[in-house]
């Protein structure tokens, strides 16, 4: 590969260090993150700002409307939404509560797609959003699909908890991946929020695990009977989904390699 041009690898690095911080940076903390001097720093971010593609809010600086933008038009250029959604709105309609749709990104699970209830109480979620995929039901689903040997490389043996039910370790996440392949869904409750409970089932092409659907609720709602419910729902829409898919021409990819 040629030498990667620094400027450009700069500006990168700025959009990392704010997409990280919900919240938004100050320019010292983005210099500080991402090592730029603020010299160096002060012009990129004054372009950015410029162009609507980062926003300030007094001194904190957040990814502006431009940005989002390019990753609207990046997840509704997906070829496989326009099949999804349709499945995605019939369970919100059968289960009442938010249904999203994610892909592995990393050690990340990738936030592309939401759908949501007409509850009065909701789960707050965003497109785009990333986090640790071991601590997610729809993150478990699409780690199922890896190797213990590619787990090991994504993973250190001690994890990250977001809360006292996050899975700890990665031997525990690997017999839990287990029970997620012999049940064919995967089934999480507080491990990100001590308050949500999230089922989710894998959405597998050509034999290979490629997104994951997913249903959150809050756990006041949560009974055996509507668990029950919810998961014969995602099992009966992920064989739905597979068989439009295959019975495509030439199949589809639910993203690129």
């Amino acid at each position: 590969m040629d030498k990667l041009h620094m400027p450009t690898l700069r500006v990168l690095e700025v959009f990392k260090a704010i997409y990280d911080n919900e919240k938004g940076l100050t320019l010292t903390e983005i210099s500080r993150s991402t090592g730029i001097a603020k010299g160096t720093l002060h012009p990129i971010v004054a372009t950015l700002l410029e162009k609507e593609y980062l926003e300030s809010n007094g001194s904190f600086i957040s990814i502006g409307r431009g940005a989002f933008k390019l990753g609207y038009s990046y997840a509704h250029s997906l070829s496989y939404l326009y099949i999804l959604k349709p499945h995605m709105r019939e369970i919100v309609t059968s289960c009442d509560e938010i249904c999203q749709l994610g892909i592995l990104d990393g050690k990340d699970v990738l936030y592309i797609e939401k759908t949501e209830p007409k509850q009065a109480i909701r789960i707050e979620s965003s497109a785009g959003k990333t986090i640790a995929a071991y601590a997610t039901a729809l993150g478990k689903c699409l780690l199922s699909g890896l190797t213990e040997k590619n787990i090991t490389i994504l993973y250190p043996e001690k994890l990250f908890s977001y809360t006292a039910n996050t899975v700890a370790s990665r031997t525990g996440l690997l017999k839990t991946l287990q029970e997620v392949r012999k049940k064919g869904y995967a089934h999480e409750i507080g491990e990100t929020n001590i308050d949500i409970e999230c089922l989710a089932v894998p959405i597998k092409i050509e034999n290979k695990i490629q997104a994951a659907i997913s249903v959150s609720l809050p756990i006041f709602r949560s009974t055996p009977e509507k668990i029950e419910h919810i998961i014969n729902v995602l099992r009966f829409h992920e064989r739905a989904i597979e068989t439009e898919i295959s019975s495509l021409p030439g199949g589809i990819k639910l993203f690129s390699d």
